[in-house]
């Protein structure tokens, strides 16, 4: 269709709204200039009429008035049907006209003579039996309230209507061409506006159909409308890309994390049903193979909470939550872990401090950071627990002096399946979830979750926390 383009919609309500302002302006133009003229011609007749009257005034008893004819060619410049007059005694019969005109071509009417008694003025306007439209005003004299005489003057309209035929010939043909110049300059200009739309349309089609996400839109260097609009798409796609990044290698890391336990798995199996075997080796295979479900099952777990966390769908009871309590209950569980290795976890302070939040997914946060610093921390290692109230939002803060984490690692350690020792952590049990299931937690929260390291130090994990909305818009 016509209108499917945006080029041609803007074009036609361009030219639309165009057409209505000029049918308008020249509705107003036509009727404000036939009003002036008309305006116009009636003050000029009735300057004639005040002009005759004085002349009338002179003597009333001498009819025609002496003179008049000349004084009137002379000083109003009739000629033709330009300009006449009439005066008339006070019974209506003629007294003396112009030679121009004759009087029984329009008569003197009922409503003027009836408005002349009662010393009022009358503007007429007839048209002569050759088609010439003329107008009239008749102007009573008075004398001693009695009425004495009426004067006639009036002239042609055939330039005003001349005037006014030749402004209608220019509207009609002057708006129709003033519109159909628009349209073709208003496409033209709308082409030329949107062209840059048109080549993210192209770009965005090649990437579609090439799947290339590297690929950018050149900016115009006039920053409006189509230019914010181009930054706005290479910002897409410059997240798109890293989104696509993501995707990948969380897909090859998640292949790679189930994949092992599969095969170990598929070859505990093979192995156990080689040949028949005493009932305790079967049990084994099976605890090894449970252990591997087991483990599996954790990474599955954590990629659910992840991916409901990603869709913005992660339940969440929001209650009012006392920090300290959070922390002594999960501080219990993790001792247990803590003297195997001879682990102190000290509480260097605890400040009561309590925020609006999900009280089991900060205990699993909090459980996260202590066991993982737990794992890394050597034998008769330390771990120092600080909890402050810091007016808007609380401040916890998870020290351990373990083996620390390497500077070039620290931008990535919340990225999921990210692990700095790939086989320790495996050992160890851990699936590379742990730190981004505890980030969205946080950020669940509106907080932010900060980590320090220093390669055979420690690591320090600091997190904010708002105590209400308020302050999560500062902290944010």
């Amino acid at each position: 269709m016509v209108f499917n383009s945006i080029r041609s919609r803007l074009t036609a309500l361009y030219v639309a709204l165009l057409g209505i302002i000029l049918i308008l302006f020249s509705i107003i133009l036509y009727y404000f200039l036939n009003n002036r003229l008309y305006e116009s011609i009636d003050n000029s007749l009735k300057l004639s009429a005040s002009v005759v009257r004085k002349t009338a005034q002179l003597d009333y008893s001498r009819t025609p008035l002496p003179g008049l004819e000349f004084l009137f060619e002379q000083f109003l410049g009739y000629g033709n049907l330009n300009k006449f007059y009439r005066i008339y005694d006070g019974s209506g019969n003629v007294g003396s006209r112009s030679k121009n005109i004759d009087a029984s071509k329009f008569p003197l009417s009922q409503d003027a003579y009836g408005r002349a008694l009662k010393g009022e003025m009358t503007y007429e306007t007839f048209t002569v039996a050759d088609g010439h439209p003329i107008r009239v005003i008749t102007m009573p004299v008075l004398r001693d309230g009695t009425l004495v005489n009426l004067i006639q003057v009036g002239t042609s309209l055939e330039g005003v209507k001349e005037t006014m035929r030749n402004l209608r010939i220019f509207l009609f043909t002057g708006v129709p061409t003033v519109l159909l110049l628009s349209a073709l300059v208003g496409r033209f200009l709308a082409r030329r506006s949107l062209e840059p739309v048109a080549k993210i349309t192209h770009t965005a089609r090649d990437i579609a159909s090439g799947g290339d996400l590297s690929r950018r839109i050149p900016v115009p260097e006039v920053q409006d409308e189509i230019g914010n609009l181009a930054l706005t798409f290479n910002d897409m796609m410059d997240r798109l890309e890293r989104s696509f990044a993501k995707i990948r290698q969380f897909s090859s890391d998640a292949s790679h994390e189930l994949r092992t336990p599969l095969t170990v798995m598929k070859g505990q199996s093979e192995l156990g049903l080689s040949k028949l075997r005493k009932p305790s080796e079967y049990q084994e295979v099976l605890s090894s193979n449970l252990e591997e479900i087991n483990y599996m099952s954790h990474i599955l777990d954590d990629l659910f909470i992840l991916a409901r966390a990603d869709e913005g769908q992660l339940p969440m009871e929001t209650e009012r939550v006392n920090l300290v309590t959070v922390i002594e209950d999960v501080c219990k569980n993790v001792e247990i872990l803590a003297e195997e290795k001879q682990i102190e976890i000290k509480i260097a302070y605890l400040e009561s401090a309590e925020v609006i939040g999900d009280g089991h997914r900060l205990k699993q946060m909090v459980w996260t950071l202590l066991h993982n610093a737990v794992k890394y921390t050597p034998e008769k290692g330390l771990i120092k627990i600080t909890l402050q109230d810091l007016g808007d939002y609380a401040f916890l803060s998870i020290q351990d002096n373990g083996i620390g984490i390497p500077e070039t690692d620290l931008p990535w350690i919340f990225d999921r399946f990210y692990r700095v020792d790939k086989a320790r952590s495996r050992s160890e049990g851990g699936s590379g979830l742990g730190l981004s299931i505890c980030k969205h937690i946080v950020e669940m929260h509106n907080g932010t979750i900060e980590v320090e390291s220093k390669m055979g130090e420690g690591t320090r994990f600091k997190i904010r926390l708002p105590k209400d909305r308020a302050a999560s818009r500062k902290i944010a």
